[in-house]
């Protein structure tokens, strides 16, 4: 058991580098099949199947995945290499995918967003064929060791959707006429929600300058150790746009204003909460992701590190609250779609299926080349699991260390104990579903959680 725990921790290890180089713009093209060649027990059917019968299904499962993500590496190179090299034409000229999908969402000019987009579809559609591929063969593979999609997990969106539509129908069009002008004749799109929610009315608050500082002291006052977390800071023209933990790194290519704040918070409770891969618990990694991106919903963490004036407050959680809205829905939506494609669900289908969810969802429209996209059914439950269970526990937070809990030292005692464990705490019966969606609907409407 200790040697397949230990191989499986290396190979997670080299697909975490391997990725991580991929999104932080270093390597275009990654190799991913190399590291199952080095390390195949661990990627094994027939390890899947001793594990089993040894009495360790977390170890089985873990092994079950990792299988199933051999089955798609090469295809996963290829979307990679192939979103790596992909262009459009885009209003200034040609401009690389990750360059156009960056400057979207701060286009003030509709027709500029609109040629943005455009050039930006173009050119998410050479990685469109081999990212598709990769989703249908790592669902193939996870049906041949026995995984099958989480539909608790899928429940949980639903809920989530259920109890915020009225909050998020109320208040996009209201949105979409301060921050657009009024929503287009041909209703919103994906480019138009973007640019609403950017954030970027409040630009002056949140000073590039202090971003490094802010983090500093909020993780110093929580206990928690940023000096094992990399973040890569950087600008390369291939680089994903945003912050994105892989394992213990963080990739942050700056978007501009509170989006930086909101989604750094969030990236760095993903790699504080990132162990080896026998022992990651990607539900654990996504509550700390919440708690600590919930720290910008707080009018006094923002006085503090934003220098938010009181009477700016009531507006500005709104509009942080309504981003971060947009996330949950759109991945309640495309959870249920990505767990039917591992049912078989393929092509023409899928992406109708995928842009008439996200639509109902967001109350935009979708390109379909996105769908691939929104595959990975395991990625998604982990973000819908881990926003319910991290919303449990920042209520346990306020219950035992008051509203400003994150200024109380006794939190971090309880924090460090929760990754001590490695694990969230069990609950008793079935997660109750909403408890996210409804935290951000009271900060929507402007009311205690």
């Amino acid at each position: 058991m200790d040697q397949v725990a230990g191989e499986v921790d290396a190979l997670g290890a080299a697909l975490d580098a391997e990725r991580f180089r991929h999104v932080a713009g270093l390597d275009p093209e990654p190799s991913l099949a190399r590291p199952f060649a080095a390390r195949s027990r661990a990627a094994h059917r027939e390890t899947v199947k001793v594990l089993r019968e040894s009495g360790d299904p977390g170890l089985a499962d873990r092994v079950a995945a990792l299988r199933a993500e051999r089955a798609q590496a090469e295809a996963e190179e290829r979307w990679r290499g192939a979103e790596s090299a992909a262009s459009g034409i885009g209003p200034d000229g040609k401009a690389s995918l990750a360059a156009l999908e960056l400057a979207l969402p701060r286009e003030r000019d509709p027709e500029r967003r609109r040629a943005l987009a455009a050039a930006a579809e173009a050119a998410l559609g050479s990685a469109v064929g081999p990212r598709e591929e990769a989703v249908e063969l790592r669902a193939r593979a996870r049906a041949e060791v026995g995984l099958a999609p989480d539909w608790r997990a899928v429940v949980l969106g639903d809920a989530a959707l259920a109890a915020s539509d009225d909050a998020w129908h109320d208040l996009v069009p209201f949105t979409a006429r301060r921050e657009l002008g009024g929503v287009p004749p041909a209703g919103l799109s994906r480019a138009d929600l973007l640019r609403a929610v950017s954030l970027s009315r409040w630009d002056g608050l949140f000073r590039p300058g202090m971003l490094p500082l802010a983090v500093k002291l909020t993780l110093e006052g929580l206990g928690l150790d940023a000096g094992r977390v990399r973040v890569d800071d950087g600008n390369r023209p291939a680089q994903w746009p945003g912050a994105h933990a892989v394992g213990a790194r963080v990739s942050l290519r700056r978007r501009g204003g509170g989006s930086d704040w909101q989604d750094l918070l969030a990236a760095l409770g993903r790699a504080l909460a990132s162990a080896p891969w026998s022992r990651r618990s990607p539900d654990l990694c996504e509550a700390l992701a919440w708690v600590l991106g919930s720290l910008l919903l707080e009018p006094r963490w923002l006085a503090d590190r934003a220098d938010a004036e009181r009477r700016h407050a009531p507006d500005l959680v709104r509009d942080l609250a309504l981003r971060r809205l947009l996330a949950l829905r759109a991945d309640g939506a495309a959870l249920r779609v990505a767990a039917e494609v591992e049912r078989g669900l393929s092509g023409a289908a899928w992406r109708d299926a995928h842009r008439a969810a996200l639509h109902a969802a967001t109350s935009a429209s979708w390109e379909g080349g996105r769908a691939s996209r929104d595959g990975d059914a395991d990625r998604l439950a982990a973000q819908i699991r881990g926003a319910e269970a991290g919303e449990a526990l920042r209520r346990t937070l306020v219950e035992r260390f008051d509203e400003d809990w994150w200024r109380n030292p006794r939190s971090a005692g309880h924090l460090a104990g929760l990754l001590a464990a490695g694990v969230l705490p069990a609950q008793e019966g079935a997660p109750e579903g909403g408890l996210a969606a409804r935290l951000l609907v009271s900060k929507l409407e402007g009311r205690p959680a």
